[in-house]
C-alpha cells in the first residue's frame, strides 16, 4: 500500500471570474468565483492524517468530503467540529451564504498550509508552496520578505522564537497552527480554537494513577498512527528514550506485523547510539537497517528547495534525513515512525533546579542536585570520578551547576553577578576563585592561538539591513497565542515544545514525505500527551534525579532496560555536526562565491569568521552549535536564491 502525495488547495477571486488551473484533482469543488481542489485524501481514509473539506457542491448543495468517521462530518459550524476533533490536521470550510473561506492546522502543525491574501483581489492557499507560488496572482505579487532573511540568520532574534507563520516570500504565510483562518473580500482574522486544559487530570493524585494513564495514552497516540490495512511498518530508531519508546509499543500493539528499523549509524562517541538501537531491535524483533552518513549533503540540499520553495530550515545537512525516508520506502514501508518532540512534550523535571535557583530555594536547589550526583553528565571528565567520595561529587556537581547558572544569568554584569554570588549560603558557596580559574581556564587557549571566541549574539546578515528590517513590528508570538490563559510558569514549555522550528520540522517531513511515497508519523506530538504533560508534577518527572521517570515507570516492561534506564543522551554538537558542516561547505562554495545576490544580504565577512571558527579546534563542537547553524543556512539561503533565479517566474521583480 503506497500513500500517496497530499494536496489540498483553493483560490477564489474576489473581482474577476478566477482562471482553471492546468492541474489534476481527485476532487474539484466550484465556489463563488472560486475552487478547491483536492488530492490524495480518499487515499487516506481511516489513517492519520485527518482532513475535511466542507463546500457547496456545483448544485448549490453542501457536502463534507473528508476521511473523518461520519459522526464527526455532521457538525454545521467549523469551531464545533474543532472543539470536538483538536487534532484534525486540515479543515477546509466554505460558507456559501457570506462567502467565508476558513481554513484550520492541527497544532502541532504536521500539514503546512499555505496562503496568500490580497483583499479585494484575491485568496489562494494551499499544502504545496511551489504549487501555490505556481499561481499567476501569487506569483505577480510576491516578494522576497527580507525579515524573514533576518530572523532565519539570526537565532537570537525575536523572529526565531516566536515567529511561524512568515515565509521567504513577502505575500505568503502559513496558517498558524491550532488556529483558524477566515477570510472573505475585505478582511481576514486568526484565532487559536486550542485550549489545553490541565486541570482535567485533577483526578489522579498518586503516581501510580499518572504512570497509567500516561501508558494509554501513549500507546493509543502510537496506535492511531499505524494503518491496520499496513504489514510492514518503519521506525527510525535513533537509540535514546523517546524513538525506543515508539519502536516498543507499536511491537506490543502489532505482534504479527514486520517492523523495520532504521538507524544513522554515528562515527564520534558522544553521538554514538548503535549499541542502544541494536539492543531494542533485538527486543522487538525488528528488521534492523543501518544507514551510513551520506556524503551527498550539497546533493540533498538541492533536492530539499526543490521541494520546499523555500531555504531548508534544518540546522545541519539534511543529507542524513533523506536517506532514511527514502530506504524506507525502498523496504517497502509507506508509513516511518519517530520519536520527535518526545523530550519536549513529556518533559524531565529538569527545570525544577533553574526554578529552585531563581527563587533562592537553596535547601530545593541542594537536594535537587544531590540526586543527580549519580546521574551526573559530565562525571566522565573526571578520572577516578568513582572513587570520589559522596561529597567531593557533590562539590563538582554544585561547581558545574552555579557555573551554568552564573554564565547564563540574564544580568552578566560584574555587580549582578557578585551579588549574586554572595546570596549564596555558606555551605553553597565555593570559592570565588573557582569562578575566575575557570573563566581563565577558558579563555587562555583560545587567546594564546588568537582564537575567535563564539559571539553570545550572532548574526550574518548585514547590519544595515538588520536595523532596518530586524526590529519590524513582531509577528504574533505562536507560542504565547497557544499557551492562552494558562500561567506563566508554562512559558518555557510551549516555547519549547511550540518553537517555530518544531513546527518546520513537521512541515519538512510531510512534504519530503510526499516526495518518496511515505509519511513521516510523530506519535509524541499528540494533544492528550502534551496536556497531560502539563498536569504531571515535575518532582515526578524529575524522579531519583534520572529525569523522565514517568515515562521510564510507564515503559516498564515493555522497552529494553538498556535503555529504559540510561541517563546519557547523544548530540549532533560533536565531530560528526562538524563533519556535515564542512563537507557541505567544501561541496557547495560556488553557490557562496559565484553568486554576488548572496552578499546583498549577508555579510560574507561574518560569514567566513563563522568558517574560521569552525575550523578552529581549539574551541570545543559543543559551543559551536550556533556556529554551523549560521553556515549552513547561509549555504542554505544561497541555494534558495539560485533555483529562485532559474526557476520563479517573478525572479527578477521578487529580489528587485
Amino acid at each position: 500500500m503506497n500513500l500517496p502525495g497530499l494536496l489540498v488547495e483553493g483560490f477564489i477571486s474576489y473581482h474577476t471570474v478566477s482562471s482553471q488551473l492546468d492541474r489534476q484533482y481527485d476532487s474539484f469543488f466550484l465556489l463563488d468565483n472560486g475552487f478547491v481542489g483536492e488530492r490524495g485524501i480518499r487515499q487516506l481514509a481511516g489513517n492519520y492524517p485527518t482532513c475535511l473539506i466542507h463546500a457547496p457542491d456545483q448544485d448549490g448543495n453542501v457536502r463534507n468530503y473528508s476521511n473523518l468517521t461520519d459522526d464527526k462530518t455532521q457538525y454545521h459550524h467549523f469551531p464545533e467540529l474543532l472543539s470536538s476533533t483538536p487534532d484534525l490536521n486540515l479543515g477546509v470550510w466554505y460558507e456559501k451564504d457570506t462567502r467565508r473561506l476558513s481554513l484550520s492546522r492541527d497544532v502541532f502543525g504536521f500539514i503546512p498550509l499555505y496562503y496568500s491574501y490580497s483583499p479585494g483581489k484575491y485568496f489562494a492557499f494551499s499544502t504545496d508552496l511551489i504549487s501555490l507560488i505556481g499561481m499567476k496572482e501569487v506569483a505577480a505579487d510576491a516578494g522576497l520578505n527580507i525579515a524573514k532573511v533576518v530572523s532565519y540568520c539570526s537565532p537570537y532574534h525575536p523572529g526565531f522564537i516566536h515567529d511561524a507563520s512568515s515565509t521567504f516570500f513577502s505575500t505568503i504565510q502559513t496558517v498558524l497552527p491550532g488556529h483558524i483562518l477566515t477570510v472573505d473580500a475585505n478582511k481576514s482574522t486568526s484565532r487559536c480554537y486550542v485550549a489545553f486544559q490541565p486541570e482535567k487530570w485533577s483526578n489522579l493524585k498518586s503516581p501510580h494513577e499518572y504512570t497509567e494513564v500516561l501508558r494509554s495514552k501513549f500507546f493509543k497516540a502510537v496506535g492511531q498512527c499505524i494503518p491496520s490495512k499496513l504489514d510492514n511498518i518503519g521506525f527510525h530508531l535513533s537509540g535514546g528514550l523517546d524513538s525506543s519508546s515508539v519502536s516498543s509499543v507499536a511491537r506490543q500493539l502489532w505482534k504479527e506485523k514486520a517492523l523495520h528499523t532504521f538507524h544513522v549509524v554515528t562515527q564520534s562517541q558522544s553521538s554514538n547510539e548503535t549499541e542502544y538501537a541494536e539492543a531494542v531491535a533485538q527486543s522487538i524483533g525488528s528488521f534492523h537497517h543501518l544507514i551510513h552518513p551520506p556524503s551527498n549533503d550539497l546533493e540533498a540540499l538541492e533536492l530539499s528547495t526543490r521541494l520546499l520553495g523555500q531555504p531548508e530550515t534544518n540546522f545541519l545537512s539534511p543529507a542524513s534525513n533523506h536517506e532514511i525516508i527514502s530506504t524506507a520506502a525502498q523496504h517497502g514501508c509507506s508509513v516511518l515512525l519517530n520519536g520527535f518532540g518526545g523530550d519536549s512534550v513529556l518533559g524531565n523535571g529538569s527545570e525544577l533546579v533553574l526554578q529552585a535557583f531563581n527563587s533562592q530555594n537553596w535547601e530545593g536547589y541542594e537536594e535537587l542536585l544531590r540526586k543527580r550526583i549519580r546521574y551526573f553528565t559530565r562525571a566522565h571528565e573526571y578520572a577516578g570520578w568513582h572513587s570520589f567520595s559522596e561529597t567531593k561529587k557533590f562539590e563538582l556537581v554544585l561547581q558545574n551547576s552555579l557555573y551554568r547558572r552564573f554564565s547564563t544569568s540574564a544580568d552578566r554584569s560584574p555587580a549582578a553577578l557578585f551579588r549574586l554570588y554572595r546570596s549564596l549560603p555558606a555551605n553553597l558557596k565555593p570559592s570565588f576563585l573557582y569562578f575566575v580559574n575557570r573563566y581563565i581556564k577558558n579563555m587562555v587557549p583560545r587567546i594564546t592561538q588568537r582564537s575567535h571566541a563564539v559571539p553570545s549574539e550572532i548574526s550574518i546578515v548585514h547590519a544595515d539591513i538588520e536595523a532596518m528590517y530586524g526590529q519590524q513590528e513582531k509577528a504574533v508570538s505562536f507560542p504565547a497565542a497557544v499557551r492562552g490563559r494558562l500561567p506563566a510558569n508554562f512559558k518555557e514549555l510551549f516555547e519549547d515544545v511550540f518553537h517555530p522550528h518544531v513546527i518546520e520540522t513537521q512541515e519538512e517531513y510531510f512534504i519530503f514525505g510526499n516526495h518518496y511515497g511515505v509519511s513521516s508519523r510523530s506519535p509524541f506530538m499528540d494533544y492528550e500527551l502534551f496536556e497531560l504533560n502539563l498536569a504531571i508534577p515535575d518532582i515526578m518527572k524529575f524522579g531519583d534525579g534520572i529525569g523522565r521517570a514517568h515515562m521510564r515507570e510507564a515503559m516498564k516492561g515493555i522497552l529494553t532496560d538498556k535503555v529504559r534506564l540510561r541517563h546519557t543522551k547523544a548530540t549532533m554538537s560533536s565531530s560528526d555536526g562538524h563533519n556535515m558542516t564542512m563537507r557541505l561547505y567544501d561541496q557547495a562554495k560556488h553557490y557562496l562565491f559565484d553568486n554576488p545576490a548572496v552578499w546583498r544580504y549577508l555579510d560574507r565577512q561574518k560569514f567566513e569568521e563563522q568558517v574560521r571558527i569552525a575550523l578552529n579546534p581549539r574551541i570545543p563542537h559543543s559551543q559551536k552549535t550556533n556556529v554551523y547553524l549560521l553556515i549552513t543556512r547561509g549555504i542554505s539561503f544561497a541555494v534558495w536564491l539560485d533555483w529562485l533565479k532559474k526557476h520563479s517566474l517573478n525572479a527578477s521583480s521578487i529580489l528587485s
